[in-house]
Formats: structure tokens, sequence, C-alpha cells
């Protein structure tokens, strides 16, 4: 006699191609996070990568906890839906104190943040979690997030209890301890790309080439110029007032860096041509 067959939980499908992919692009995205958070934050601290599960809106919502308090990420295409960044309320508090400077040695106890401390939710979420995620993103079309205030879990998710989506389970490690941070992600526009195929290109023609490389060779580029860096606390950032003198990580006998879409190309030297400003090739830059 064989055994009746297992119930199936309509709420928890089986693991499919979509969750591995989603596996790996978080995982990427923990990896991408280390320079970020030792930059912002004044203690060492973590983001680990964590199990996905494919469930429905409802049942992601009802497994968070009751302090969890939520930031929608929204991309600039409708058809993707919101990814909802879930931080429990203490661990918000203590990601808020290290941007000003402090370093907690416990998580806070539990309360709703300050009107200062609320207005930075906004950017603590964009560069501890959304930045590293848009740059984990393997696939052709990366997202850019537009973080939104902070918000109850129910309020931030968009779409309807039923609908399908991700529970992404991570781990930020702190001085304080370990604390779980979720990500609920919809099953929708490129996220659910997310799993397909990549597609097979063709290797163009010689032809082909020649009339790309004109195309390429015309196309306008721009070369910025940077002067120079500094770091800067977020204290310091709310203090600057007209007449401030800030000192930046570049002598004046060295050159400045001339960059394209965002890579060092060359050394140049400032000067001037009449009443425009200028600047003078020096040499290709040197590869990181």
């Amino acid at each position: 006699m064989t055994a009746p067959p297992a119930a199936f939980d309509f709420r928890k499908p089986p693991p499919g191609e979509l969750v591995r992919r989603t596996e790996a692009w978080v995982a990427l995205a923990c990896r991408r996070a280390g320079g970020p958070w030792a930059r912002l934050l004044p203690y060492p601290a973590e983001w680990k990568p964590g199990p996905v599960e494919a469930v429905t809106a409802a049942a992601a919502l009802a497994a968070l906890p009751e302090d969890a308090v939520a930031v929608r990420a929204a991309t600039a295409d409708p058809a993707d839906g919101g990814v909802v960044v879930v931080v429990r309320r203490p661990l918000l508090l203590a990601l808020v104190a290290g941007l000003v400077g402090e370093a907690p040695a416990a998580l806070p106890a539990d309360r709703e943040p300050t009107e200062v401390e609320a207005s930075l939710v906004g950017y603590l979420a964009k560069e501890l979690f959304l930045g590293p995620l848009e740059k984990g993103w393997a696939a052709a079309d990366p997202p850019e997030f537009a973080p939104g205030p902070a918000t109850p879990p129910r309020a931030a998710w968009a779409g309807a209890a039923g609908d399908p989506a991700l529970l992404v389970g991570t781990t930020v490690a702190a001085p304080f301890g370990e604390t779980p941070v979720f990500l609920l992600v919809p099953r929708a526009g490129r996220w659910e790309r997310l799993a397909l195929p990549e597609p097979v290109t063709r290797t163009p023609a010689p032809a082909d080439r020649e009339r790309i490389e004109a195309l390429v060779r015309e196309m306008p580029v721009d070369l910025d110029v940077v002067l120079g860096t500094a770091d800067l606390s977020m204290r310091d950032l709310a203090g600057l007032r007209a007449g401030d003198v800030l000192v930046l990580r570049r002598k004046v006998t060295q050159p400045l860096d001339g960059m394209v879409a965002g890579a060092r190309k060359f050394r140049v030297w400032p000067g001037a041509v009449g009443s425009r400003a200028a600047v003078r090739i020096d040499a290709p830059a040197a590869a990181d």
C-alpha cells in the first residue's frame, strides 16, 4: 500500500530558478555592501545573505516581527512594483546613530524615531541596502531605487495580499549582536525576468562590426574632471554654511582625475583658455 501524497502548500511553492537567481543577487549585494558600511558606520558591521522563500505577500507580512519598520523602494518602471526593505526598529535606531558617529554597545530600546532620525531613513536605506542591491544586479537591466519614507510593512507593500512574492531573510551582524533584515520582492517586472535565460547573442559579421565601430566613434562622451574628495560625517554635512572651507584629499602638486562614465581615464592639469576653464591631458590614468 502506497502512502497518500503530501498536501501541496501553495504559500510555499518549490524553489525554482527565480529563487536561485535571487539568492545569487542578494549574496553579491551583501558582498558589495562592505565598502559603504565601513565608510558610513563607526563600528564594524556586516550584511549577511540568507534564505529566499517563494510565498504570498500575506504570508510574508505575517512572518515579520512586530517591531518592524519598512521602506518601499520603487524603480522608474511601474511594472516592477516596489521592493520593501524591512528592519526591526531597534536596529534602525542603531544604524541611524552610526550615521551621526555614535557606536551603541547594545540595541536601543524600541521607540518611534524622532523627526531628525526619520529624515535620515531614506539616505540610510539607499546607502546601506538599496545601493548594494543595485550594484549586485547581474542582469542587463539594473534597477535604480528611489526609497520612500519609513512606514509599517503592510503600508509599504503596494500590491494585493494574495500576490506572489519572494521573502528574503538576511542578517546584520554588529557589536550589538545579529539582527534580521527582510526584503519583500514582488514577482513581477524585472524581478520576474531575473529567472529568464540570458539571450543568445550573435557575433557580428566584419561589416556589421565596422558600422558599429563607426557609430561608436561618433557618439558624444562626457569627460568629467574631479577636483577632489573629502570625508564628512552626517553631523559635519548638516552644519555646513556659506564660507566654510573644506580641505580635499588632493595636493595642488598632483594632477586631477579625468573621468569617463565613472572610470578614471586620464590625468589632467587644470588651467584656462580665455575666460573658460580648461584642462591639459597629462597621461592616461594608471589602471586601478
